[in-house]
């Protein structure tokens, strides 16, 4: 009788139930909508750690030798192409292995007039597939262009566009590199991805697309006076494999560096724990935002109904007087805010559909929001909590009234 009561007193004040529950529909809304916004953004962060290596991942970076070990230090060669072909025999747990060489100071890249100034890498074939780089057009570096050590380039898309006119093939054509000729053989697909806090995901994309790679043995001989190497990566098969892979590798290199600590091994778990600590400090500050749009929807509710129930006060008191109980009265106000809160709730996560649509249509691709069914129910379960907070203090005081009291009223 209660339940049936509260949704017949719903009912029967359509346009000031209305405006009750619009608050929920906006708390709700804006829920949904974060949930949303978080699962995009944390959908770019994945996306950009998939397109840079994985967590399979480990580095090889240099470090200043312990203080014991200072006077001996020159005995180590440093990182070299021997590393390279040590732990790929000697690891078996090491799927394949990359290496890196940096022009010094730059390179300016030069085509008929137009030039642009650019870091230049010397890298192995295993560099494009460790890094997930793909041609769009040619071919990509091979086994062959670092035996011969060929002068040959790939560029990125924003290069290869800065460089020739609309309308010419790159491929095959001629350029100079600090004055040295080079063979355009491949240009890669053009990267569109969006950034995921602070920007470090579009720098890391952009960078895909201003890349520009020559043969490893090539940019030796022709740029550099040294065989170290400025970047060692390794990728494994499986990241369960982390911890005996760590152990294998730095066996390997105490080898082949004769005994000196210079190089130490870095791991993702550090980029992993930042992506947790982003997921969540979006999920905590995004989602209360939107939960006191619920909260100040709720405080509205209570308000109503207290106000309502200052106004029904002889309606109270009549139906006490003829048996009801507080219990019955108790639940037909908790009826009444469930009500306009569930209804908000569900009509907030309509509303939620059309934020998510627009949201999509101008975020960039890596990041646009996700609508999930989980979200829409978390949204409406949240309202109706927010219902049962919000009435139940004016359905415990209009439990209390005297019924006596009551019918004195006017």
């Amino acid at each position: 009788m209660g339940v049936s009561s509260g949704w017949n007193e719903v009912l029967a004040h359509k346009l000031r139930s209305f405006l009750t529950l619009f608050g929920i529909v906006l708390g709700a809304a804006a829920l949904v909508g974060m949930l949303g916004v978080v699962k995009g953004l944390l959908r770019g962060w994945e996306t950009m750690i998939y397109e840079t290596g994985g967590i399979e991942r480990i580095s090889v970076a240099y470090r200043p030798p312990p203080d014991s070990q200072r006077e001996i230090a020159p005995l180590s060669p440093g990182r070299t192409l021997n590393d390279v072909e040590a732990i790929l025999s000697a690891v078996p747990l090491a799927q394949r292995v990359s290496a890196e060489v940096m022009i010094p100071n730059g390179a300016r890249l030069y085509f008929q007039g137009r030039a642009t100034g650019q870091n230049v890498r010397g890298v192995l074939p295993a560099t494009f597939i460790m890094d997930r780089f793909e041609v769009a057009q040619g071919r990509l570096i091979g086994e062959l262009d670092l035996e011969l050590q060929t002068q040959v380039v790939v560029l990125g898309s924003q290069i290869a566009e800065q460089l020739f006119p609309r309308g010419i093939d790159p491929l095959d054509r001629v350029i100079t590199i600090n004055g040295q000729p080079f063979t355009v053989c491949g240009v890669l697909k053009e990267y569109r991805f969006g950034g995921t806090g602070g920007g470090g995901g579009s720098s890391r994309f952009n960078q895909k697309n201003q890349a520009v790679f020559i043969p490893l043995t090539t940019a030796q001989t022709l740029y550099r006076i040294d065989e170290n190497v400025d970047v060692l990566n390794i990728q494994l098969a499986d990241v369960a494999d982390m911890p005996v892979a760590l152990e294998q590798i730095s066996n390997v290199l105490t080898h082949t560096h004769r005994g000196i600590q210079d190089v130490r091994l870095e791991t993702r778990e550090d980029l992993l724990q930042r992506f947790e600590e982003t997921r969540n400090s979006y999920v905590f500050s995004l989602g209360g935002v939107a939960g006191i749009g619920l909260i100040v929807g709720g405080i509205g509710i209570m308000n109503v109904m207290l106000a309502s129930i200052n106004e029904r006060v002889r309606e109270i008191g009549v139906r006490r007087a003829l048996g009801a109980k507080r219990s019955d009265v108790l639940v037909q106000i908790l009826a009444e805010t469930i009500t306009l809160a569930v209804a908000g709730g569900i009509i907030g996560m309509v509303a939620s559909i059309g934020l998510i649509k627009i949201l999509q249509q101008v975020v960039v691709e890596s990041n646009k929001p996700e609508l999930s069914p989980a979200a829409l129910f978390i949204g409406v379960v949240f309202s109706g909590l927010v219902g049962i907070i919000a009435g139940f203090y004016p359905a415990i005081r209009a439990s209390r009234l005297s019924p006596v009291e009551a019918l004195r009223s006017d």
